[in-house]
């Protein structure tokens, strides 16, 4: 059959009482008693394929639906990029601190500010050191710079104020 899509049996007719809507019993006609030779075939159902073409009243609920989806897809995309910017910064940032630990790792250290104290003449006169304030560790020692070795000198008039 051409354009078949389904063939469903229909049950028969009989007297005896509907069977649980669960498991519907389907059974062959039966043949009748009075004819022997004469045989029944089950009723057979089928879908078939047509043209419809649709009235106003149908193309004007079509265009509604499509309205309404189209508004529901630029909603979605409107979403769609504001958390793609959204996640866009987010990965930005989560990039950078990777990138950081990154380089900490390959380089093995990092530059950190630390207060100093610049004690001059120290370990030996004309260079200076720079102890740090929270444990007292000596980070370097440098030589002095002829201003520095002439700011250590102080003149006073013997009136016990520097000049």
């Amino acid at each position: 059959m051409k354009g078949k899509r389904a063939e469903r049996p229909e049950p028969a007719e009989t007297n005896e009482p509907a069977a649980p809507a669960a498991a519907p019993a389907i059974e062959p006609a039966a043949a009748p008693a009075a004819e022997p030779d004469l045989k029944t075939y089950p009723r057979v159902t089928t879908t078939e394929s047509y043209k419809h073409t649709f009235t106003s009243i149908e193309l004007a609920e079509i265009a509604d639906n499509m309205a309404r989806a189209a508004a529901r897809v630029y909603e979605i995309e409107k979403q769609k990029s504001e958390q793609a910017a959204h996640y866009g910064a987010e990965l930005k940032a989560a990039n950078l601190a990777a990138g950081e630990l990154v380089a900490k790792y390959n380089q093995r250290y990092e530059m950190r500010d630390v207060e100093c104290r610049i004690e001059y003449d120290k370990p030996e006169p004309g260079y200076k050191a720079f102890i740090r304030l929270d444990n007292g560790e000596s980070l370097k020692e440098m030589r002095m710079t002829e201003a520095e070795k002439q700011r250590a000198f102080v003149f006073d008039a013997g009136d016990g104020k520097p000049q």
